[in-house]
């Protein structure tokens, strides 16, 4: 009797354990890191609506959102293996493949670059020629002189008499505070958060005749990632693609969700920002998150071009639509 006892208890110890050959336990959703590159913000919305709806742990996944430390932090700890999803950029993957660095972007987060080149109205400027002579907040990177430059070419201007003054990342706050008169800024945050403050901005968009589209934000994958993890990328792109769908039907309950992740936002720009964004995720794409090989194409030359790569690389390698629902 004393051993039936001993032999049942130890029966049940090791289902409790799982240790009985085909009685292991189920396993828990899998640990899957993504990589922002910036603070929490309405590009990122469709992550955070994903989260608290519970679609990535029916697709199996346990993900943790890590707010970097810089914004290119992302697509190097894509690169570097360390982390298989991030928020990037398109010229940051294009200079990273340039490079030799395999990282991929595997889904447009806005379908058209919404950024855009402001000076407030009080400036008198009203053209992209009108810069000459003006000081320009500088984030200190190379893209910049470019892509100004050929704004105002485009109207007859020249960016050589344009100044630059070097402000790193408070490029908005330059252009409020006077100490420069045109800033490069996202129309979708830093644009909407002019208009609840009451000051009127004057806008030249990037997303146009004179400059390249290109997909800003983007999110990567590492090409190993990709080759060996095809089924969590399938299935993470599929509870996004749930995600920024609901933020594009339902703005105001978007907004609320990024808020639960980013309290300390103000809830009125989130709010505004989102209702300007949400129709902007998808836009004329016939799906969220689809990238068009011509996008890629173009802005790889211009990048080529103007010397910011220094080597010409495979568009068709540097994205993918293949995991998208």
């Amino acid at each position: 009797m004393i051993r039936l006892r001993a032999l049942v208890l130890l029966a049940t110890l090791l289902l409790a354990g799982g240790l009985v050959a085909g009685c292991a336990q189920p396993a828990g959703p899998e640990p899957v890191v993504l990589s922002l590159d910036w603070v929490p913000n309405t590009n990122h919305t469709g992550f955070y609506v994903a989260l608290e709806k519970g679609w990535y742990e029916e697709e199996g996944i346990a993900l943790d959102i890590q707010i970097p430390s810089d914004p290119s932090a992302a697509i190097q700890q894509v690169a570097a293996g360390h982390t298989p999803f991030g928020v990037s950029f398109q010229e940051e993957v294009t200079i990273a493949r340039s490079s030799g660095i395999p990282v991929v972007s595997i889904a447009a987060i806005i379908q058209h670059n919404t950024s855009a080149f402001a000076a407030l109205a009080s400036s008198g400027i009203a053209s992209p020629a009108d810069l000459e002579g003006r000081t320009y907040a500088s984030y200190g990177l190379p893209i910049e002189r470019p892509i100004l430059g050929s704004l105002m070419a485009c109207y007859g201007g020249d960016i050589d008499q344009v100044e630059f003054v070097d402000v790193g990342f408070d490029a908005f706050p330059a252009l409020l505070g006077g100490r420069a008169d045109v800033a490069w800024i996202y129309l979708g945050w830093d644009g909407v958060q002019a208009e609840l403050m009451g000051e009127e901005l004057v806008s030249f968009p990037l997303y146009g005749d004179c400059v390249p589209d290109y997909y800003t934000p983007v999110i990567i994958a590492g090409e190993q990632t990709l080759q060996e993890k095809g089924d969590l990328v399938t299935r993470f792109l599929r509870a996004t693609a749930r995600g920024y769908e609901y933020a594009i039907a339902h703005p105001e309950e978007a907004a609320e969700a990024l808020l639960l992740h980013s309290p300390e936002s103000d809830p009125d720009l989130v709010r505004a920002s989102q209702a300007w964004l949400s129709p902007r995720y998808q836009d004329d794409a016939p799906r969220w998150g689809v990238q068009d090989p011509d996008v890629w194409a173009d802005f790889a030359a211009w990048l080529l071009a103007n010397d910011l790569i220094e080597n010409p690389i495979d568009p068709e390698q540097a994205y993918t639509n293949a995991f998208l629902p």
